[in-house]
């Protein structure tokens, strides 16, 4: 059932099998969660996670859930539970005949039980007219009966506006006939883009039910405040960065005759040897900004959030 605290905000993740929810769910979380893999049903439990908090101790929390799999079944006993044959047959003879798909049918119940909206992936990729399963999980969703706001995944190198809005329309067009689609997002789950991310929040606001508006705000603003001191942190971490690369000197000792002669050899493309005193000490600045690029990469991943195991040095030499 949903949660009767009514600071708590609760969001379900939901797409086709494979389209990359839990990918975006690291995304909008800035942690990894979760197991990602090229195959089916990777996620196969839902899990709850902290998206926000708000200073008044409000809780904007995300459910990543497992992908539909045969939704055109799946959508078929939906519909047949309204009679007490198909009850049954739902509420118990799945139960014991086809343990998977009676999991798949209480999936369906916890989103439409805990869920204030619906966040639902698809692939941009893939013309709706042609993907099969969105008509069935279109059924799926309404029996949910929560706003969905739909979620354009995979957008790849960044285009136009006018090609962005036109993968928009089209879906928007396909979408026309279910009215609980709240909205229509580009929000790709592979790119961090805070104006993506801002404009999801905002529909996210739009959606919501007037008694949740209040707790909402404070969390949309606790969002904001975390953003903008990752933002300060990562513009600190650039200028440091830059003022040592501008103050990193190398000591140059005078040049002899002999290396006067080798430098001009090699500017003249008769001796490859770089062996002076002042390729050594352009060696040593290479170094130092190699290094330097290093410590502010890994810092970067940091501040957002990416920690892992760290760019090596080497990837910079």
């Amino acid at each position: 059932m949903k949660s009767s605290d009514p600071l708590q905000i609760h969001l379900s993740l939901v797409s086709h099998t494979n389209v990359g929810k839990t990918t975006l769910a690291r995304t909008l979380l800035m942690r990894d969660v979760g197991e990602v893999a090229d195959r089916a049903h990777v996620t196969e439990t839902t899990d709850d996670y902290v998206l926000v908090r708000s200073r008044e101790g409000g809780e904007l929390i995300l459910w990543d859930t497992p992908g539909f799999g045969d939704s055109v079944a799946l959508a078929r006993r939906l519909e047949e539970r309204q009679n007490p044959i198909g009850w049954f047959i739902s509420q118990v003879w799945d139960r014991f005949a086809n343990k998977a798909f009676w999991l798949d049918q209480r999936l369906i119940r916890h989103i439409r039980d805990r869920s204030d909206v619906v966040l639902y992936l698809v692939n941009v990729d893939q013309l709706p007219e042609h993907a099969s399963y969105i008509r069935s999980e279109m059924q799926i969703l309404a029996w949910i009966r929560k706003p969905v706001l739909v979620l354009l995944n995979q957008l790849g190198e960044p285009r136009p506006p006018e090609a962005e809005a036109a993968d928009v329309d089209r879906w928007r067009e396909a979408l026309a006939p279910y009215p609980f689609v709240a909205d229509i997002l580009p929000l790709d789950a592979f790119a961090r883009c805070w104006v993506q991310e801002r404009t999801l929040l905002e529909a996210i606001g739009r959606a919501l039910p007037e008694t949740l508006t209040q707790a909402y705000r404070a969390l949309r603003l606790s969002w904001e405040r975390g953003r903008q001191a990752i933002y300060e942190a990562s513009i600190e971490a650039m200028a440091q960065h830059l003022q040592k690369l501008a103050s990193t000197q190398a000591k140059l000792p005078l040049p002899s005759l002999k290396d006067r002669a080798l430098e001009m050899a090699f500017r003249l493309g008769l001796t490859k040897d770089e062996k002076t005193p002042l390729h050594d000490a352009q060696d040593v600045l290479r170094s130092r900004a190699a290094d330097s690029f290093c410590a502010l990469t890994n810092r970067l991943l940091e501040v957002n959030g990416l920690h892992g195991e760290g760019v090596p040095k080497e990837i910079y030499r």
